[in-house]
């Protein structure tokens, strides 16, 4: 028997950008929502990592009858750790990439407050679409829609993950792969190392040549590896050992 499989999104996306990855599993029921306080589900203001968790585990609940394999990307790789601590019986697995656990080094918070003071404004939006390699209709539509989550509660967001361990490690029992794009930033391989320290028996690795949003850089690539890890748990043979 298989297990169902949800996908949390990244913290300035939605549920769509996990389409590539839903499409390529058509023998397994998934689920990419939209998280609590971003697009359909705005008007749930964003309070905190622990209550969000909890919604999500009342969902996952309420569409499942086990547990559940959870992937998720950047913030929603915190997520996934997040809920496999909190509400151990919804959690079969994690398979986690780009997660923020140690407090963030001061480059990265005054980067923080810039993306917050410009967080309305429409031309900011366009160039993280640039980014996410979005063009067309599909970039005008991620523009149109942004941002995907209010300022107030992206600060609340940052308020939590700034200072580091959002989540106790430790207390985490599911069976865990963490990975990183070989080309992130220092601070991303640390956290990575954190992991391993803290989760014995966690699988780590590195994406090769991918950046933090490689789900979307490489789809093909990230779905090998996805795929080896949620019919096997097993380590698929592209990744390269973490530094």
């Amino acid at each position: 028997m298989t297990n169902d499989v949800v996908f949390l999104h990244g913290g300035t996306a939605g549920g769509w950008m996990w389409d590539r990855q839903v499409a390529e599993l058509p023998d397994r029921t998934t689920f990419a929502p939209d998280i609590p306080g971003y697009l359909t589900r705005r008007a749930e203001e964003w309070t905190s990592f622990d209550a969000v968790t909890d919604r999500l585990a009342a969902m996952i609940a309420d569409r499942t009858t086990g547990a559940v394999d959870v992937v998720g990307l950047s913030m929603g790789g915190i997520l996934s750790l997040h809920l496999a601590q909190r509400h151990p019986q919804l959690v079969a697995s994690v398979f986690a990439t780009g997660v923020s656990v140690l407090p963030y080094t001061r480059g990265m918070r005054v980067g923080n407050a810039a993306t917050l003071a410009l967080w309305n404004r429409r031309f900011y939006w366009a160039g993280v679409a640039r980014t996410m390699g979005l063009d067309g209709d599909g970039a005008k539509e991620f523009i149109e829609q942004s941002p995907p989550l209010t300022r107030a509660g992206a600060r609340a967001q940052l308020r939590e993950v700034e200072p580091g361990g959002v989540t106790r490690l430790t207390e985490i029992s599911a069976p865990v792969m963490a990975l990183v794009g070989e080309q992130e930033s220092q601070y991303f391989h640390r956290s990575l190392r954190e992991i391993r320290t803290q989760i014995p028996g966690a699988e780590v690795g590195l994406a090769p040549g991918m950046h933090h949003g490689w789900s979307g850089e490489d789809p093909r690539l990230f779905n090998r590896i996805l795929r080896s890890w949620l019919d096997a748990r097993a380590r698929h043979p592209e990744l390269l050992p973490a530094r």
